[in-house]
């Protein structure tokens, strides 16, 4: 029989011992006792084996141990188990205690130590990776929000512990990760880590939410001083070249900064207003920080109300299209309408563009917004021409976003609406911006060839608003190209004006493209373009903007102009 017991002992694959119920050493395998005798050379047969275990352990788990071994027999344990960073200061040397007792008519109990250092490594690596960033190696968001939810209760059981929330985004990042390539701009955050962790000091905590965003929670401040200055700190040094491979580059950011208060409950609270405060930033054109006030949750809020409404507003009809005249200077006569998207709110009334426009932007809502609006317009179009052949003749315009142009299925969708409709593409213009088209020009140029093959046209649109340079303008295989209106409603006024007005439409002429003019309110604007051999305007002078149902009343009139007052 005891050979038998030595011989299991010394198949297992971990350290064994069989005990008595003293606790002593009866039988052990080789590894086992090696282990024991390097720690103790007294260990053996007959010895106990808490005696030498515990010399494996530092001395605050040596005394829960021995309890644990004395409890398993006298049966109190039915099983005792520990993970142990074994050695005297706790190296990373890992093992699994068992004590296990023994059933039957003798009592003791069997004593396994398992290496089980690999496994703590990955369990190591796992927590690590959780609550770290894998680029920067910094804190990520959900190690942020707890570090942030300690804040938040910390203030309210001591009023002095004040913190703050620093949100930044970096500024046109994009445009670094486009020019220098995604390796570049990946090594570029890591050393924009490296600098704002210097900005810190170690209570406070930088975090990377994912992208080019990131957070720092500021704790124990005096006040918004405190935190304003830590925010113009992270400015400044972040407005210094980075140099990467001999190449400076130059980048800002945008923050948001909120200072914690008892209104805050939760994290998730305080980093939406600092999102906030981030984006006003933003909107005073980067390289700014904003401190968040109540005033932006109310804005938000109406933004947000304004979303749902338009989404409940584009199912119920309550959006409509509008169509303004473009008319021929040399003939007098529509050639076609741009159309215009126009919402009559049940309650509120007629909501501006200029309003919902932007918030169908930053939702994403203007893709089902434009493929409305060029739906309902191709329709009319069609429509317009069974009324009148003379309806035929005339072309509609639409405006196409950038969110929408940037889609991969634009094109596509496109295509679908024309055979959906019935209409003939030649008639259908799409106008695109210059900032629209330089965020990507050489996919642009690609997405505007494929809409050509369609039939349909492409027109530039507000132009000499952006880039606005020769090069840039012979890049892209445009149809027509409108001069924005802030050139037209400002020519009479200086000779410069005119003069910009002048070179715009010669070198639109010497590219090959035809002219459209917008704004155009006064007798004085219609003479002056058609001096310029401009071909067609719209504006006020001629017509504002009519429903679709109107359109049949402007046949009727043979198109002629309305000389009527202007409308704004």
């Amino acid at each position: 029989m005891l050979p038998d017991i030595q011989n299991l002992l010394e198949s297992l694959p971990s350290h064994a011992a069989l005990l008595d119920g003293d606790g002593r050493i009866r039988f052990a395998n080789a590894s086992c006792l090696e282990l024991l005798r390097d720690l103790d050379p007294s260990a053996a047969v007959g010895s106990p084996f808490a005696d030498s275990c515990v010399k494996l352990l530092p001395e605050t788990v040596s005394a829960a141990v021995r309890e644990g071994l004395a409890a398993v027999l006298d049966g109190r344990l039915p099983r005792y188990e520990m993970d142990l960073p074994c050695g005297p200061s706790g190296s990373q040397i890992w093992r699994a205690l068992c004590f296990t007792p023994l059933r039957g008519p003798t009592s003791g109990a069997v004593a396994t130590l398992t290496d089980i250092s690999r496994q703590k490594q990955l369990e190591e690596h796992i927590l690590h990776d959780a609550f770290h960033d894998t680029l920067t190696g910094l804190f990520n968001r959900a190690l942020f929000i707890n570090r942030l939810d300690q804040a938040i209760k910390r203030l309210r059981r001591n009023p002095d512990a004040l913190y703050a929330v620093l949100y930044l985004d970096m500024d046109r990042f994009k445009l670094v990760n486009k020019t220098f390539g995604h390796v570049t701009g990946d090594r570029l955050l890591m050393v924009i880590a490296n600098r704002l962790q210097k900005q810190l000091r170690e209570l406070d905590t930088l975090a990377r939410f994912g992208g080019d965003e990131f957070a720092i929670l500021i704790e124990d401040i005096s006040g918004l001083d405190e935190a304003s200055t830590m925010a113009e700190n992270v400015l400044r040094q972040l407005a210094q070249p980075f140099r990467l491979k001999k190449q400076e580059i130059f980048v800002t950011c945008s923050l948001g900064v909120v200072v914690g208060s008892a209104a805050y409950e939760h994290p998730d609270q305080v980093l939406r207003d600092a999102d906030n405060a981030m984006y006003s930033s933003k909107e005073h054109g980067g390289d700014h920080y904003t401190v968040f006030d109540a005033g932006m949750r109310v804005l938000t809020q109406r933004r947000m109300e304004m979303e749902l409404a338009l989404r409940q507003a584009m199912e119920s009809g309550e959006i409509t299209v509008h169509y303004q005249p473009i008319v021929s200077l040399a003939t007098g006569d529509v050639t076609g309408l741009e159309a215009l998207a126009r919402w009559q709110h049940p309650r509120q009334g007629f909501i501006p563009p200029s309003e919902f426009i932007p918030i169908a932007e930053e939702s994403g809502l203007i893709n089902e917004l434009g493929a409305l609006i060029l739906r309902q317009s191709c329709r009319r179009l069609v429509e317009l021409g069974r009324e009148n052949p003379e309806g035929e003749k005339l072309s509609v315009s639409v405006n196409i976003s950038g969110r929408q142009f940037k889609r991969p299925d634009f094109v596509q969708e496109v295509a679908g609406i024309l055979a959906e409709t019935g209409i003939d593409a030649s008639r259908v213009k799409l106008e695109l911006t210059e900032s629209v088209l330089m965020d990507d020009a050489d996919e642009a140029v690609r997405a505007i060839k494929n809409l050509k093959a369609l039939g349909v046209k492409v027109v530039i649109d507000d132009f000499g608003t952006g880039y606005s340079s020769l090069s840039y303008i012979q890049r892209f295989p445009f149809d027509s190209l409108k001069v924005d209106r802030s050139f037209v409603g400002n020519m009479n006024e200086a000779e410069q004006n005119m003069e910009i007005v002048r070179a715009i439409i010669a070198m639109a002429h010497k590219l090959g493209l035809e002219v459209v003019a917008e704004g155009v309110e006064l007798a004085e604007h219609k003479a002056a373009l058609s001096e310029l051999r401009c071909e067609s305007a719209q504006g006020f002078f001629f017509s504002r903007a009519v429903p679709g149902e109107e359109l049949g009343e402007l046949m009727r009139r043979n198109w002629k102009p309305d000389p009527g007052p202007t409308v704004s």
